[in-house]
């Protein structure tokens, strides 16, 4: 099972709905993959310096209820092959 959230511009999770969530170039999104226990920080490379701040910053607090979960912050453009995956990004 996977969560998907964006962080708005006050800083807040915002649950995504979508079974897919398209990784836009002016967002910053948070995958939560329960089944492998990661916690994916994907920031798009026109998000402003804002959004991803607070992507860190909410992510850091994820990992209090998360504790056994790994962070894996992602670049636009150097997305590893299992969060192309989970995504369905096509491979670059």
């Amino acid at each position: 099972m996977v969560e998907t959230f964006e962080i708005d511009s006050d800083a807040k999770l915002v649950e995504c709905k979508d079974d897919k969530v398209a990784v836009d170039t002016t967002k910053v999104l948070v995958y939560i993959d329960h089944e492998n226990k990661v916690v994916y920080l994907w920031r798009g490379k026109k998000a402003s310096l804002f959004k991803k701040l607070m992507g860190t910053r909410v992510t850091a607090k994820l990992s209090n209820t998360y504790r056994d979960y790994r962070i894996r912050p992602i670049t636009e453009g150097r997305e590893p092959a299992a969060f192309r995956d989970l995504v369905g990004l096509a491979k670059k």
